[in-house]
C-alpha cells in the first residue's frame, strides 16, 4: 500500500497531534497547519491525498480554505470536521465539494473508515480520467486512421480479374 498524504487543518493543538498520532499509526505521512492559510501553503507545497479540515477556525474558517484547497488541489478529498454543525454548514460543505463532513467529537475509527472511503473514491475519479484520457487517445487514433483510410481508397480503380481463379472465367 502507498504512503499517503494527509493534511490535517485545524486550529486546536490537541485535536491536530491526536489526529497526527492516529493516523501516522495507520501508515499516513501527515501534513499538519494551525489555520486555513497555512493548510492552503502546505497543500500548494505538497501533493496531498487528502484533506482534513475544521469548520471554526480563525482568519480563514474552514468553508473557506475547502474553496481554496479546491482551487489549487481540485481532485483531493476535503473531508470538513466541527464541533459546531448545522445543517446549513453542512450542506453549503457538500455543495462546494467537500468529500464529508464530521461533527466533533468523532470515534477514531470513523475518521479512520471516513478517510479510506474518500481515498478509495479518489483512486476511483482518478483510474476513470486516466480511462477518459485513453479513450480521447484511441479516438483521435481512430479518425486519424479514418481519414487516411478515406484517401488511400478510390472507387474508380477497377479491380482486374485474376487468371488463376477458375471462377471468373467466362
Amino acid at each position: 500500500m502507498p504512503t499517503y498524504k494527509i493534511l490535517i487543518v485545524d486550529d486546536e493543538a490537541f485535536v491536530r497531534e491526536l489526529l497526527e498520532e492516529f493516523l501516522a499509526k495507520q501508515d499516513f505521512e501527515i501534513f499538519l497547519a494551525d489555520c486555513g492559510e497555512a493548510g492552503i501553503k502546505i497543500a500548494g507545497e505538497n501533493d496531498i491525498d487528502v484533506a482534513l479540515v475544521d469548520l471554526k477556525m480563525p482568519g480563514i474558517d474552514g468553508l473557506e480554505t475547502l474553496k481554496r484547497l479546491r482551487n489549487i488541489r481540485p481532485n483531493i478529498p476535503i473531508i470538513i470536521l466541527t464541533g459546531y454543525p448545522t445543517i446549513e454548514t453542512s450542506i453549503k460543505a457538500l455543495r462546494l465539494g467537500a468529500s464529508d463532513y464530521i461533527i466533533k467529537p468523532f470515534k477514531l475509527n470513523e475518521l479512520k473508515a471516513v478517510v479510506e472511503k474518500a481515498l478509495k473514491e479518489r483512486e476511483l475519479k482518478m483510474e476513470i480520467n486516466l480511462l477518459r484520457d485513453k479513450i480521447k487517445s484511441i479516438e483521435s487514433k481512430l479518425k486519424k486512421y479514418e481519414l487516411e483510410t478515406e484517401v488511400s481508397y478510390n472507387p474508380t480503380i477497377d479491380t482486374e480479374k485474376d487468371p488463376e481463379d477458375k471462377n471468373n472465367q467466362e
